[in-house]
């Protein structure tokens, strides 16, 4: 069996209500749609591509890559059409 450890926190009033028409609905009590909402989202959690967001400080780098590949493209076409 697992261990488990009791947790308490605070959500508003209307969180609250809203968890126990989902649980009353559902047939579930509140701490089980709690536990599966916290695991649906730490394995949500696991999939996030680990790329995202990695030039999320540097800004300025991203400005200067566009800037280049926009000057870029003015100056060399994708395609190349013969007769022109």
């Amino acid at each position: 069996m697992r261990e488990s450890i009791s947790l308490q926190f605070l959500v508003p009033k209307t969180i609250y209500q809203a968890l126990k028409r989902a649980a009353k609905k559902t047939n579930r009590s509140e701490s089980e749609l709690v536990l599966a909402a916290l695991r649906a989202y730490l394995d949500n959690l696991a999939k996030v591509d680990p790329f995202l967001g990695m030039f999320a400080n540097d800004a300025e780098m991203i400005d200067d890559v566009v800037s280049y590949s926009m000057k870029t493209r003015e100056s060399t076409p994708l395609r190349i059409h013969e007769g022109k």
